[in-house]
C-alpha cells in the first residue's frame, strides 16, 4: 500500500514546490512511510535491490538512527567529514574532499536542514558547490528532511538544500 493519496501528493508540493515540473509530469514515485525513519528504511531496501555494489555514506555525527537503517538493509556503509569540533562548525573543506574521493556514483545521506545532531547546516554557496561536484561524480542524494519549517521557520527557506539539487538537474531520494 501506498498510503494516502492526498497526503503524499501534499507532502511532494512541500519538497518540490508547488510547481514543480516533475510532479505536474508524474516523474516521482513517492509512497507514505511511517515516519522518517520508516522512509529511510525503505529507501535502504530500495537501494540494497536496485543498486547491489553500492554503499552510503553518512556524516559523521549523524542521528544514531542512520547507522542501524542502512546495516539492517545490508547496505554497506561508510562516512564522511561533516562537523569540526574545534570550530563548532560545518568541516566543508574535508566534506568536499570526501564527496570528490568516493567512487562514481555513491550514495549520500544528506541533512536538508537542521542537520541532526548538530543544527549546523551549509549555505547557499556551499550546497550549490556539493550539487556540483555531485554531478560531476554522479553521486546520488538522499536527503534526510526531517525537520524542514522547524529550522528557520520557514519551510521554503528550509528546503533550499532540495531545491537546488533538482534544479542541477539531480535525481534525489527524499525522506
Amino acid at each position: 500500500m501506498g498510503g494516502s493519496n492526498l497526503m503524499v501528493e501534499e507532502t511532494l508540493k512541500l519538497a518540490y514546490g508547488e510547481d514543480s515540473d516533475l510532479i505536474k509530469d508524474k516523474r516521482i514515485a513517492a509512497v507514505q512511510a511511517l515516519s522518517g525513519t520508516g522512509a529511510c528504511r525503505l529507501f535502504a531496501d530500495f537501494q540494497k535491490r536496485f543498486s547491489l555494489d553500492s554503499h552510503i555514506y553518512i556524516p559523521i555525527p549523524t542521528w544514531s538512527s542512520h547507522h542501524n537503517i542502512w546495516r539492517d538493509a545490508n547496505v554497506p556503509q561508510r562516512t564522511f567529514h561533516y562537523y569540526h569540533p574545534d570550530t563548532k562548525g560545518l568541516d566543508f573543506a574535508s566534506l568536499m574532499d570526501d564527496v570528490k574521493n568516493a567512487p562514481k556514483g555513491s550514495f549520500f545521506l544528506l541533512h536538508a536542514c537542521a542537520h541532526n545532531p548538530t543544527g549546523i547546516d551549509p549555505t547557499k554557496e556551499q550546497w550549490k558547490e556539493m550539487s556540483y561536484q555531485f554531478k560531476v561524480k554522479g553521486h546520488f542524494a538522499f536527503f534526510d528532511m526531517a525537520y524542514q519549517g522547524f529550522a528557520s521557520g520557514d519551510p521554503e527557506k528550509d528546503v533550499k538544500s532540495i531545491r537546488i539539487f533538482l534544479e542541477d538537474g539531480h535525481l534525489i531520494g527524499c525522506s
